[in-house]
């Protein structure tokens, strides 16, 4: 079965555009067609088209030049797997042949809540790392990532994340075994996210909580993967 969320009607027309750039072969610099022209080739109204292309803007797909026309910056990609294959994000993105980088990182000290406790198994008030970060690939915004661990852990890590923290977990000798994960279809504003410019982007949230061998939770995450670059398979089997 493969998971997925209803495509609005600027998704649509963004799988539109992307097919056109692979059609006429263009390439990242390369200089696409005038609104007029599109609502022509496409066959969608101007308001439509214009929301279509602010999101690819702000998605990194798309550059516009005040007084020149609107620019390729970027291929989309489709970094495709399964929900059932607990992969790293950095792993995702090199798995097809991109560049994964960390566009921002931010690390804050917090204290556990009760709810936090409850999923780390902790008592509340714990030491614990907030780690945000927003990954790319190939300068695509791919992933909004938000990993909270114990203080305890984090220090014995060194200290330093490094492009995965699933390595930075394997350094002390702790391999993530599974994750209990709820999935939810969610839409992220500038608010959220200032890397989305003036637009807003559709993400599946992975809110989860990652085991190590032991069956002891390390970490929580509140993954936000980008539909415009992930699409994940799930497979369902009859009991």
């Amino acid at each position: 079965m493969r998971l997925s969320v209803e495509h609005s009607m600027s998704e649509k027309i963004q799988e539109s555009l992307m097919t056109m750039i692979r059609e006429k072969s263009l390439k990242p610099g390369d200089q696409i067609p005038t609104e007029i022209e599109l609502c022509e080739l496409l066959g969608v109204g101007r308001s439509s088209l214009r929301e279509a292309v602010a999101q690819m803007i702000s998605h990194g797909l798309l550059s516009r030049v005040q007084g020149r026309g609107t620019f390729i910056r970027q291929i989309s990609l489709k970094l495709q797997g399964g929900l059932d294959d607990l992969m790293s994000v950095t792993d995702m993105i090199r798995k097809v042949g991109a560049v994964p980088a960390t566009c921002r990182s931010q690390i804050e000290h917090i204290k556990a809540s009760e709810t936090l406790a409850g999923k780390l198994r902790l008592a509340v008030g714990d030491d614990c790392v907030r780690i945000e970060r927003v990954r790319c690939a190939d300068d695509a915004i791919a992933a909004y990532c938000i990993d909270t661990v114990p203080k305890h852990v984090f220090d014995a890590c060194g200290g330093e994340i490094g492009e995965s923290l699933f390595a930075m977990f394997e350094r002390t000798g702790r391999r993530l075994s599974h994750t209990h994960t709820s999935i939810h279809p969610t839409i992220l504003t500038p608010r959220d996210l200032p890397e989305l410019g003036d637009g807003f982007g559709l993400f599946l949230l992975l809110d989860e909580v990652d085991f190590d061998q032991s069956g002891v939770p390390i970490c929580y995450s509140n993954d936000y993967y980008n539909t415009a670059i992930f699409k994940f398979d799930l497979v369902r089997k009859k009991r």
